[in-house]
């Protein structure tokens, strides 16, 4: 007895998977979670507010030999709430996206993406010409700082999205969004680079704001170290027998790094106070008093 055969009822198709959202957008994820990137943003983040910094104050960053960990602090305290916004802005992004994936009929949906594609185009190839205008000609631009940079970085995933819209249909390779990818991590170094500068500005003239309040220091130094500037006073003690024979006062203390102290006079001023990088050494002790406190004429 034979197995009777016969043409089976087609099954229900299985849906099809959600593609998720464009790559474009994919790329932006990608970007934003890749710790190298954050790690390097960071870093050249507080290399540039570093150097910008203690331009300020007259002293090249590299007598200080700033640590790592400096600089990374520096970069985290300039740049997180820019980036927090920046991945706040492209999650929103991401999820409207996703809900009008969802919501939306694939004919409404296609349909929108046609009136879209042309947008971003368009929009993408304007933000890239005017950025590379402004890299040209960027001094009317300096009160902007970091829109250039995120302008030419949004305007390479614009056209990315039209591209991948436009081709859907052909088979291409990864090499355009590792090109994207490149190009948007330039977008990115640029944006941090401009506005970087800008932060450490804005630090040093907050600092210098509060010099006066800052604890007064006294240096005392077995030896003799020339520190000359207005408002700052050497007196040489009396005693024979002390271990420390010269006193510095009318001195603020900015920082100590690398074995260097940075002192400034009280009264330092842009226009024209000096500052005083001195070693770290046996013969040196300090004292810090009260923001207006005057030391006693004699050691």
């Amino acid at each position: 007895m034979t197995a009777r055969r016969g043409l089976r009822r087609p099954g229900a198709k299985a849906p099809e998977p959600d593609p998720g959202p464009p790559q474009a957008l994919k790329l932006v994820g990608t970007v934003l979670a890749n710790t190298t990137l954050l790690t390097a943003l960071l870093y050249f983040f507080g290399l540039v507010e570093t150097q910008t910094f203690f331009l300020y104050f007259r002293v090249h960053y590299t007598l200080l030999g700033q640590t790592s960990d400096e600089i990374f602090a520096r970069g985290v305290d300039g740049v997180l709430l820019p980036l927090a916004g920046t991945a706040g802005a492209v999650l929103g992004f991401l999820m409207l996206s996703r809900f009008l994936r969802n919501r939306l009929t694939e004919d409404t949906w296609a349909r929108l993406l046609r009136i879209c594609t042309p947008i971003a185009a368009g929009l993408g190839v304007a933000l890239i010409v005017a950025t590379v205008l402004i890299a040209l000609h960027p001094v009317p631009f300096r009160d902007h700082l970091g829109l250039p940079g995120l302008g030419f970085a949004l305007g390479v995933l614009m056209v990315l999205f039209a591209w991948r819209q436009v081709t859907a249909a052909q088979r291409s390779g990864p090499l355009e969004l590792v090109l994207a990818y490149v190009l948007v991590s330039i977008g990115l170094f640029w944006a941090v680079g401009d506005y970087s500068s800008g932060v450490g500005i804005r630090r040093a003239f907050e600092t210098e704001g509060q010099i006066a309040t800052r604890p007064a220091a006294t240096i005392y130094s077995a030896e003799s170290l020339n520190l000359t500037a207005g408002g700052v006073r050497q007196v040489k003690c009396a005693d024979p027998d002390a271990a420390y024979k010269y006193r510095y006062t009318g001195l603020k203390l900015l920082l100590q790094s690398g074995g260097q102290y940075v002192f400034v006079p009280s009264n330092w001023w842009a226009g024209g106070g000096v500052a005083f990088v001195v070693p770290k050494t046996d013969k040196l002790r300090l004292e810090f008093g009260p923001a207006r406190s005057v030391p006693p004429t004699a050691c």
